[in-house]
């Protein structure tokens, strides 16, 4: 979905950079986009069309548009910023099917290899003890379930627990000290901040409100704590980076303050929401590449642990049939 999207932003931005009209643009996008996308493109176009700014219609339809992205093309609207920040939406959106892909990409097979490992585990006993196939399949079941009931319930730790309050943050802090993706979570918790106030920026919006708006995209809400206070001390007439926490990378928060100091804030940030993107993509490629290696340990030691379980049940029979 994000692939499609994050297109649909590049040639939407590019036709309004061309001066082509925004109700001309949305139509001819519609009609290349898949099924699902272009009915709410076509809806689109209709509310523009009606006279309705276009981040209103976004509005309603919050399957495919998020919150960020309406906040986004509100302030691009009363800015007049609108293809620029359509373009920045792409980049976004692009990054982010990328770094889920990246992710992704090394939980596949330690998925298929546990899978597989359910099906062969249980072979020993099924031929040497000659147990009976429905045994054979209530094993795979069993083995199945010790490592999708656990996944599952993770899953639905993760997509229920609210946004924000006390178990959201212990959930975040508990992220955050996962071997590799910890520290990719972190970078990204940190990218998407910069690049959500560059985006901000770029849309005309003061920085006190970049600042707080900003605070929300984290998406995480221990590093989102981390930047908060900033938001208070730019209103206070400081700069931004007074109120950052020190827990905070000090490159970081000194280039921040040299984007201010400078008047060049708007590049520094995206400057510095790139390199930690750039650093969540390395961190994601060490994770992919540990987790599977993580994953076949398991599997070794559930085998041994299987093959001896197997070994001590046989001589048990074979101690039985000498003695009788």
């Amino acid at each position: 979905m994000a692939k499609g999207l994050a297109m649909a932003y590049h040639n939407l931005s590019t036709m309004l950079d061309a001066g082509v009209p925004l109700l001309r643009s949305l139509n001819t996008i519609a009609s290349g986009l898949e099924s699902r996308k272009q009915k709410a493109f076509l809806a689109l176009a209709d509310g523009v069309s009606q006279g309705n700014p276009l981040s209103e219609t976004m509005g309603r339809i919050p399957k495919l548009f998020g919150p960020l992205d309406v906040m986004l093309i509100e302030a691009a609207e009363t800015s007049g910023s609108l293809p620029e920040l359509l373009g920045l939406l792409s980049e976004w959106h692009e990054s982010s099917r990328r770094l889920v892909r990246k992710l992704w990409s090394g939980m596949i097979y330690p998925i298929l290899i546990l899978t597989i490992a359910a099906f062969v585990a249980p072979i020993p006993s099924f031929i040497l003890a000659e147990s009976t196939f429905q045994s054979y399949l209530l094993d795979v079941a069993r083995i199945l379930m010790l490592f999708w009931v656990p996944a599952a319930i993770i899953i639905l730790i993760v997509r229920l627990t609210p946004k924000t309050g006390l178990l959201r943050r212990l959930l975040d802090r508990i992220v955050l000290r996962i071997p590799g993706l910890g520290k990719a979570m972190y970078t990204l918790a940190i990218s998407r901040y910069c690049w959500v106030f560059h985006m901000l920026c770029k849309a005309g919006v003061p920085a006190s409100e970049c600042a707080g708006m900003a605070v929300s995209a984290t998406g995480n809400a221990v590093v989102a704590n981390l930047f908060r206070p900033g938001a208070e001390k730019v209103k206070a007439g400081e700069p931004v980076c007074e109120g950052f926490s020190p827990k905070l990378p000090r490159e970081m928060v000194e280039l921040w303050r040299v984007g201010e100091e400078t008047g060049t804030l708007d590049d520094m940030t995206k400057r510095l929401a790139r390199s930690n993107a750039e650093a969540t993509e390395f961190w994601l490629g060490e994770f992919a590449r540990w987790f599977p290696r993580f994953v076949y340990l398991l599997v070794c030691l559930l085998l041994i642990r299987m093959i001896f379980v197997q070994f001590r049940q046989i001589m048990s029979m074979s101690g039985l049939n000498g003695l009788n």
